[in-house]
């Protein structure tokens, strides 16, 4: 006859207590998504400030191996404050004349919808359903890009912010040495993978802004600032930086001209996909194109548009901590 005492006992993190503590750690991981949403427009600030810190970075560490440690921080700061501030004034000068001149556009995107209508009404389609939709007005088109340029004017202020914190990451920074601790470990392709992304983006930035700018192409230089930051959105990145240089090509000079654009742009995204990253970076992030889709849409939900910029490094970061942390994570649900 067997021993009550005798009766196996479940083993401790097995069935109900560990669906418990599963549970418990969802309601958690749902409690930080809601309050990082809460407090985006902050945490966007600091994120970008990181992000521009990192693209930095390879140029603070080249620099330390030929100058003295503070002397090669003070240039890198110089860099970004000096870049900052001309990139932000330089924009939004761009955006004052773009929005002062977005009612001239409105002739030639009505000239586009009309031919697009009368091309469809000419094979048999009734297109007076589509005349209503808003996005086939050329007057809602040019009053929703107005409203954007201008939230993008007034979070130009918030750019000096970014500014100003980078330098402080940056100082921060310099005053570390690589691999200490998990965190550093953890975060150490990160801060590869963004600061070589940004150092190709912005090469490619710049022959893009100088092809465009020779083209005779309107504000050449935020097109080439817009796919510096699109460069860190894979995959439909460099579409969205393309799609208004191309539009306003069109507008201002016609086809031939936009079409010199997309090639140019083709060209910048061969150049630094293709050519610059191969040559700086020594192996592959693995991370699969679903899962950069699937990132694309939860930072966005939680972050805004910034999200989009910030998805794979934010992805990439949480995936090395949960790599360095496993045991401990293992042993926290388990126990």
């Amino acid at each position: 006859m067997t021993h009550p005492s005798a009766t196996p006992r479940p083993a401790a993190g097995s069935g109900p207590v560990l669906t418990y503590r599963a549970l418990i750690a969802g309601a958690c991981l749902v409690v930080i998504t809601w309050g990082a949403k809460a407090i985006a427009p902050l945490l966007d600030i600091f994120l970008l400030a990181m992000l521009l810190a990192m693209t930095l970075s390879p140029l603070m560490v080249w620099l330390k191996k030929r100058l003295s440690p503070s002397l090669a921080v003070l240039v890198t700061v110089l860099v970004a404050v000096v870049g900052g501030v001309a990139v932000i004034t330089l924009v939004g000068a761009s955006i004052t004349q773009l929005v002062q001149r977005l009612p001239t556009y409105q002739t030639g995107l009505t000239t586009i919808r009309d031919r697009l209508l009368d091309f469809l009404t000419a094979r048999g389609i009734n297109t007076e359903q589509l005349r209503s939709i808003p996005a086939f007005d050329p007057a809602h088109l040019v009053s929703y890009a107005g409203a954007l340029l201008s939230g993008a004017a007034g979070a130009l202020g918030n750019a000096f912010v970014v500014v100003l914190i980078t330098v402080l990451v940056l100082a921060q920074m310099a005053g570390r040495e690589p691999g200490e601790g998990h965190f550093d470990k953890a975060t150490e392709d990160v801060v590869k993978y963004v600061g070589l992304t940004g150092i190709t983006g912005l090469m490619a930035g710049v022959a893009i802004t100088i092809a465009l700018l020779l083209l005779g192409i309107d504000f050449a230089v935020t097109w080439g600032v817009l796919y510096f930051f699109f460069n860190f959105v894979p995959a439909i990145g460099n579409l969205l930086a393309l799609a208004p240089a191309a539009l306003v090509a069109y507008l201002e000079h016609g086809w031939e001209r936009a079409v010199l654009v997309i090639v140019i742009f083709v060209l910048g995204n061969f150049l630094g996909d293709n050519v610059l990253k191969p040559m700086f970076m020594k192996k592959g992030f693995d991370i699969s194109l679903l899962a950069i889709f699937g990132a694309l849409l939860f930072w966005n939900f939680v972050l805004g548009a910034p999200g989009m910029l910030l998805a794979v490094p934010l992805t990439l970061t949480l995936k090395r901590l949960a790599q360095a942390y496993s045991g401990e994570l293992k042993r926290l649900v388990t126990a």
